[in-house]
């Protein structure tokens, strides 16, 4: 008899699940940009900040280490590095609440926390987000991409689930973190079903602990790239003294980080796992090329729409009284679409056992620009953080990129390049286009309608993505013998 099996491909089953999180994770920041006064709103993105920036070291850098490992090995091995990651990464999240905590107390961190319920809500929050990532990366490293995709699902549920209750409560800014903490959890006992019964590890043996000249480049450049991404943020709201500017910013933020973190979570995790297995960079072109055509074809229009019609973006999902961070929106897409650059160059460098070269300019980075930061921002406040922003994005990728092209031969740079000017041409028939409709009076929406469609058109027929084959998402018929 004939039988039908849906046959669907890793990028797909990641970029689904990041269809579901970032209307989960977009619905919570619309939420609580009208349930809070803009002041909490930008008191509740200094904490996240810190959750962020924690996360991104905890699922990033054993994850990524234990991810690269066990796509190359198999057996009590596995296990043991499985183990060693768990116990690692939980002493370092330990370790990093407690650092919360005494910045806390002595200071630092004093204005931004605020309160002392707020400091130990994002400690705790910590060690459930360690041991969820450890056990993401196990089922990473084995290609279990459906677990993947349900980890950072059940993860970000959580988070908007309790948070959003708790908000609703009279819990405030206090309850939305608490979400994080909460969904934390959640993803940590999903995580330890998925190791246990599914992969088959054993939580009791030996350990081996991840290699520390492997891991510790990985942390390097992972909190070099969480540095970058946050710190404009952290500095106008240490440098500025005003809660109500926070929040404002971080309604931009909130729109223009969203192509970001679709790159990075739906397909950066299969773009590290292929070009773990290769040798060198100069054999990553081919797997890394095609990630960047899917990105800039189908992810960096989006920060296009945001540079070209910020207020109306901004005032649509989020309350009028958001409209003054409309003018900081266009330079905070496109410090995000640089950083997507620098985002998936860093993550190719990492799997290729190279993570030193990103460490490095990333830190230097990211070292430079609070010194920046509190030159600009007291005078130029939110424009000259998000000006700020572009410019450590835009240095980060220069460095990245000629260290990249330096080691790739000149075949590959030429189909880059050929593949450029197509990409161009798209772009500039969807401007022409949706300026031609915008000049004839018809409206703003029409426009954007228009060019988005001459865009897809023309990306159609010059190639800029390949189209899915009928067997990727359609039914395959499978012949079977059975009675």
């Amino acid at each position: 008899m004939i039988r039908s099996r849906l046959v669907v491909t890793p990028r797909l089953v990641m970029l689904a699940s990041f269809g579901g999180t970032s209307v989960l994770n977009y619905a919570f920041g619309l939420i609580m940009g009208w349930l809070l006064l803009p002041g909490d709103f930008g008191w509740l993105a200094f904490a996240q900040t810190l959750l962020l920036v924690a996360g991104l070291l905890l699922q990033s850098g054993f994850s990524l280490a234990l991810a690269r490992s066990v796509a190359n090995t198999g057996g009590h091995r596995r296990d043991a590095l499985v183990r060693g990651a768990l116990v690692a990464n939980l002493l370092l999240a330990i370790a990093m609440g407690l650092a919360v905590i005494a910045l806390y107390v002595l200071g630092p961190l004093g204005p931004g926390l605020e309160t002392g319920t707020m400091a130990v809500l994002v400690a705790l929050s910590f060690p459930f987000i360690s041991l969820a990532a450890t056990a993401r990366g196990g089922v990473q490293g084995s290609e279990r991409f459906g677990m993947v995709a349900s980890l950072q699902f059940v993860e970000i549920f959580g988070k908007v689930l309790a948070g959003t209750v708790l908000v609703l409560l009279g819990f405030g800014v206090a309850g939305a973190v608490a979400g994080f903490l909460i969904g934390g959890l959640a993803a940590s006992a999903l995580g330890s079903y998925f190791l246990v019964n599914k992969l088959g590890v054993r939580l009791r043996g030996a350990l081996e602990l991840p290699a520390l000249h492997v891991v510790a480049p990985m942390f390097g450049a992972l909190l070099g790239l969480g540095l970058l991404l946050n710190l404009d943020l952290v500095g106008l709201k240490l440098f500025s003294g005003e809660r109500a500017l926070v929040g404002y910013y971080q309604a931009g933020i909130v729109l223009a980080n969203a192509p970001y973190y679709l790159v990075m979570a739906a397909l950066v995790p299969i773009l590290f796992v292929q070009v773990a297995r290769l040798d060198s960079i100069s054999a990553t072109p081919k797997t890394l090329g095609e990630t960047l055509r899917f990105t800039l074809a189908l992810v960096i229009p989006i920060e296009l729409l945001l540079m070209i019609f910020p207020q109306a973006t901004l005032t649509t999902l989020f309350p009028s009284t958001y409209a003054p961070g409309a003018p900081s929106l266009p330079l905070l897409a496109v410090g995000n679409t640089l950083l997507i650059l620098v985002g998936l160059l860093s993550a190719t460098f990492q799997a290729i056992g190279r993570a030193g070269v990103p460490a490095l300019v990333l830190l230097v980075v990211a070292c430079v620009e609070p010194i920046v930061l509190r030159m600009v921002v007291p005078t130029q406040e939110a424009l000259g953080a998000a000006s700020v922003f572009i410019g450590a994005s835009a240095t980060a990728l220069l460095c990245l990129g000629a260290v990249y092209l330096r080691e790739i031969d000149v075949e590959s740079i030429g189909r880059a390049i050929s593949w450029l000017c197509r990409y161009v041409a798209a772009l500039g028939t969807c401007a022409i286009a949706g300026y031609a409709v915008f000049s004839a009076g018809l409206g703003g929406e029409l426009a954007v309608v228009v060019g988005v469609a001459c865009y897809l058109g023309a990306a159609i027929a010059l190639r800029l993505v390949a189209l899915p084959q009928p067997g990727l998402l359609s039914a395959k018929a499978v012949t079977s013998d059975e009675e």
